[in-house]
């Protein structure tokens, strides 16, 4: 699939926790429907995604098979944070973000500063295809939130 295409089927797709499909996304199943249908790549499947656990938990699961990027390009993705804690997720496409953002939302185009003023903290992250050592630690809840699921309302 052409990303042209793909961006144009995804555009205001319903929001839908846990959902990767082409009939509702979250903001991680948005990045993994992008990888199988543009490039052709199938993400390493993270198991508490599927069983609902925690976005913070699932998050440090996956992360270690992305590569921290001192810039953005196209395809990456964005981890936004509150705080320390990692909240939401969303690609970098043409420049802009790319994302499906809480209950109620839907998948849109926003300018990368746009999603820097929302949050206190942006990073990229490019597919590295492989266990990056560097990134590997374990899981934890951070001190400050309550629950994984006040983090997932928030966040995706």
């Amino acid at each position: 699939m052409l990303k042209s295409e793909f961006i144009e089927r995804v555009t205001g797709l319903p929001w839908c926790n846990r959902a990767c499909s082409f009939d509702g996304v979250d903001c991680w199943g948005l990045i993994v429907l992008y990888y199988r249908h543009v490039p052709g790549i199938e993400l390493h499947n993270v198991p508490g995604y599927e069983a609902d656990n925690d976005f913070v938990t699932c998050f440090f699961n996956e992360i270690v098979y992305w590569r921290k990027a001192e810039a953005f390009s196209d395809g990456d993705m964005f981890v936004a944070y509150y705080g320390n804690n990692p909240v939401h997720v969303g690609l970098v496409i043409d420049g802009k973000a790319l994302h499906s953002r809480g209950e109620n939302g839907h998948v849109r185009a926003d300018h990368i500063r746009t999603i820097q003023k929302l949050y206190t903290k942006v990073e990229f992250y490019s597919y590295a295809a492989h266990r990056d050592s560097a990134c590997s630690r374990p899981a934890e809840r951070p001190r400050s939130c309550s629950s994984g699921d006040d983090i997932q309302r928030m966040a995706c």
